[in-house]
């Protein structure tokens, strides 16, 4: 089982020893039957011996069995820590456009529910451990009392065990399809949450969206979920019926065919009677192990799907994966660069952004420069490829072709990292974090606070420790308070993408006139993405862009001039 192995690969030694204690216990319950009947033969010639062997089975039995628990549950939880990490680190790890083409969907439920089914499952590990050890002691000691009777009840284990397989591989498949469409779920989920305004106000759209698709995703995740489960359970139930039919053998047609005493029968049917017991309560857990491995396999996919997306897109996002070693050496070697710094180039830059149905947008090649101190604004129709050289520039999307330098020293895989901590950034699909830790520290609260008055935020937000007291705003104050973070970031870059669209005119004139002007004076370079024509004037230089390629670069006041009359500036 997959989940074994796992388990193996991640701790051998702790593993191996909850093993071995799940055998001992296994071994000492099935001993103890040994006891019992030797006492039940006996009940007046009890000797010292047999008192002690029998209290000494019944504690090797508890202790034995709580250790075994006490282990795997101890490696249980940090295996899972582990996987959990394991899979965030893969994440932030990948190129972005990687986590983008697999989907949030099916990164999100293979960390949160994928997680859950494997632990909800490991606790039974010890106990089917511990069933198989007893079956086997139990064999052993029928071979002692009626070698006819153990033969017979090895057939049964053997066809148990035949029986088991051929329904859990028709049964894995099953919940392998059921959780094929807990991702499509999980779109659905988020379309719900995230959607709820546009599908109050839209009916029909509701129905079909809210109602039929996730109805129908639903329906199918229940009945392969239904099939796989059922499946298993019958698996259970026809190992009980091959064990009852065992019983009925022993009790029926062995005595009518061999010499068995009396005894031997009763001593046989009991130590049965027990292991059909001790399998049943092992066999309960098999669906939720079998679920668990295919949680287990779902996220070992997601992790090769974040690592082979690296390796198909180029050179690998090392700069992410490695401690402050790899960013101190990126550092040295230039892409860090030296606090006074003061030029950024692209050099026939180009990115290519596929669609999902095969068509591509390419941006470039570009040949642009910024530099610190000036404010550029990206101008351009919707779909031009702004926020795609945004995302470029911020070393977000590593160019497939050209180069990006920094005072002549090219960004390469290995310090991209250390290139991408000289920029702030506030994107068009921003996320906003309640925390301001990891901020620069030095009063970052007193900070953060002065700015809430700017932003005329402070009667809304306040500031607790080190986090927001609420997030719970509008569009345009949610795009302040992440304003806020980004200025608290300290960084020679600051990228601004459609910052103003959900503004009003009051904080449009803030940002435009004295915000900027402020990161201009403090030496930052400003890069802003916008529509807003009226504020080009305010620019050093403003860059058009036209399906993926540059129209025009101008200056300010010839772009406010075409803005205005549509006519052409001159060149």
């Amino acid at each position: 089982m997959i989940l074994f192995s796992y388990l193996l690969r991640s701790s051998r030694r702790a593993f191996l020893l909850a093993v071995a204690a799940s055998v001992v216990s296994g071994a000492t319950g099935a001993a103890f039957i040994a006891v019992v009947n030797q006492a039940l033969g006996h009940p007046a010639d009890a000797s010292a011996a047999l008192i002690l062997a029998f209290t000494a089975l019944c504690l090797v039995t508890v202790v034995t069995r709580f250790v075994s628990q006490h282990l795997l549950f101890r490696l249980s939880q940090g295996v899972l820590s582990g996987l959990r990490r394991r899979l965030v680190d893969d994440i932030l790890g990948a190129r972005l456009r990687t986590v983008e083409k697999i989907g949030t969907a099916p990164l999100y439920s293979a960390l949160s529910d994928d997680v859950v089914v494997i632990a909800d499952a490991l606790p039974g590990l010890p106990i089917v451990c511990s069933s198989v050890a007893f079956t086997i002691v139990c064999l052993v000691y029928l071979v002692i009392v009626s070698p006819t009777a153990a033969l017979a009840t090895l057939v049964a284990v053997v066809v148990g065990v035949v029986v088991y397989r051929l329904f859990s591989s028709s049964g894995l498949r099953a919940l392998a399809a059921a959780r094929e469409q807990q991702d499509l779920l999980f779109e659905h989920f988020r379309g719900v949450t995230e959607g709820i305004k546009e599908l109050k106000l839209n009916r029909r759209r509701r129905e079909v969206l809210a109602g039929t698709e996730l109805n129908a995703t639903a329906d199918s995740y229940r009945r392969h979920s239904v099939v796989g489960l059922s499946v298993f359970e019958g698996a259970a139930a026809s190992g009980q019926a091959v064990f009852f039919g065992l019983i009925g053998v022993l009790l029926f047609v062995l005595p009518a065919y061999t010499a068995i005493s009396a005894k031997t029968l009763t001593d046989s049917v009991l130590v049965v009677l027990f292991l059909v017991s001790s399998l049943q309560g092992g066999l309960t857990w098999l669906p939720m192990l079998g679920r668990a491995s295919v949680a287990l396999g779902t996220i070992e996919e997601r992790i090769g799907l974040l690592r082979d997306g690296d390796r198909e897109d180029g050179d690998r996002e090392e700069g992410d994966r490695d401690d402050g070693v790899r960013e101190e050496s990126a550092n040295r070697s230039g892409a860090g660069a030296s606090p006074d710094w003061s030029r950024l180039q692209l050099c026939g830059v180009s990115h290519r952004y596929p669609g999902p149905a095969g068509e591509e947008f390419v941006l470039g090649p570009l040949d642009l420069e910024f530099r610190r101190g000036e404010i550029v604004f990206v101008v351009g129709a919707n779909g031009s490829g702004k926020s795609t050289l945004g995302k470029v520039l911020t070393g977000l999307y590593p160019p497939e072709r050209g180069a990006i330098r920094v005072d002549g020293t090219e960004v390469t895989a290995a310090n991209r990292d250390a290139y991408r901590q000289h920029f702030s950034a506030v994107f068009a699909d921003f996320f906003l974090f309640d925390s301001l830790l990891g901020l620069p520290d030095g009063g970052r609260a007193e900070k953060a606070r002065h700015h809430l008055k700017r932003l005329a935020l402070d009667h809304k937000v306040a500031i607790v420790g080190d986090r927001f007291s609420t997030t719970a705003l509008s569009q345009g104050q949610r795009k302040r308070l992440a304003l806020l973070a980004a200025y608290l970031e300290d960084r020679p870059c600051c990228l601004f993408d459609e910052w103003a669209a959900d503004q009003d005119p009051m904080f449009k004139e803030f940002f435009y006139t004295e915000l900027l002007a402020e990161l201009k004076a403090g030496g930052r370079m400003v890069i802003v993405i916008s529509h807003d024509d009226r504020y080009f004037h305010v620019a050093d230089r403003v860059i058009r862009l036209d399906q993926g390629q540059i129209r025009q670069e101008e200056n300010p006041d010839e772009q406010l001039a075409v803005s205005r009359t549509g006519a052409e500036p001159a060149r």
